[in-house]
């Protein structure tokens, strides 16, 4: 700021001079001016004028920049952000969830062994291959979205619609979504008799930022929260509405397998 101060002073020091040609041209009683003095003082005022304008610039342009370099230079706390896309992976407590999933029905094991039979005669807690001959031929492993999952082909397919729909609408969350599986084919954890959906190739499971959540606290990723939405409207089931609450998984729900029966995208030999 020295410098302005100093085109200032110059500004304010050369002013008078103007005043002072003034006073020779119109108050001065000795003599009249004549028209060429007349033109001189006044070619000197407009030049004064503007080289004082000029001054006014200059000492405007050094405050801003001595503005924005404090403000360069000196803040210590990072820009603030004016979105949710830094809350997309900060744990959250689910809101009614034992009624997120209205007008949907979970396809539970007893569903699924009627509607398909076993997804494999000897089933177990561990991840083993699919043996169902006729679901065998209708998994297939392909890149949807921002993961790659192994899963029926009509899942997959409805999968690509949620993805799209959140790529448009929430291209932020897109980015950040994670799976923690698809396909396995195993008893639900801690039962010795039900076939969890995993083993049909139906049901996903998605994170934001990779991390898990954490099963039966009743809290889960805001971004899964907004995933929801997209997930329940293209008709599948989200885990937070299980009695022990499961919010990174995502299954189809009884309504569009039926759907999928009717319309024939499921073998009429199931």
């Amino acid at each position: 700021m020295k410098l302005a101060n100093i085109l200032l002073a110059i500004a304010i020091i050369t002013a008078p001079a103007g005043w002072y040609l003034a006073n020779m041209l119109f108050f001065t009683t000795s003599k009249f001016a004549s028209a060429e003095e007349i033109e001189t003082v006044r070619e000197q005022l407009t030049a004064l004028t503007i080289d004082f304008n000029n001054l006014q610039q200059q000492v405007s342009l050094l405050d801003e920049r001595g503005t924005a370099a404090q403000t360069t230079t000196y803040t210590e706390e990072p820009e603030a952000s004016d979105g949710l896309s830094d809350l997309f992976a900060q744990v959250v407590l689910i809101a009614d969830r034992r009624n997120v999933n209205e007008g949907l029905t979970n396809s539970s094991s007893s569903y699924l062994m009627g509607i398909f039979g076993p997804p494999r005669e000897d089933l177990s807690q561990d991840c083993q291959p699919m043996t169902n001959p006729i679901l065998k031929d209708l998994v297939v492993t392909r890149d949807v979205g921002p993961i790659r999952v192994t899963m029926l082909e009509p899942a997959i397919i409805s999968l690509q619609q949620v993805f799209r729909n959140v790529q448009v609408f929430e291209p932020e969350l897109y980015d950040r979504i994670s799976t923690a599986g698809s396909l396995c084919v195993r008893l639900i954890r801690s039962s010795e008799t039900s076939v969890s959906t995993h083993a049909y190739g139906l049901s996903v499971d998605l994170n934001i930022d990779g991390q898990l959540d954490v099963l039966g606290d009743d809290r889960t990723q805001l971004g899964l929260t907004i995933l929801a939405e997209f997930f329940n409207k293209e008709g599948w089931y989200w885990g937070a509405g299980f009695g022990r609450e499961d919010s990174m998984h995502f299954q189809v729900s009884r309504e569009k397998i039926e759907t999928w029966r009717r319309l024939g995208q499921i073998p009429q030999g199931i």
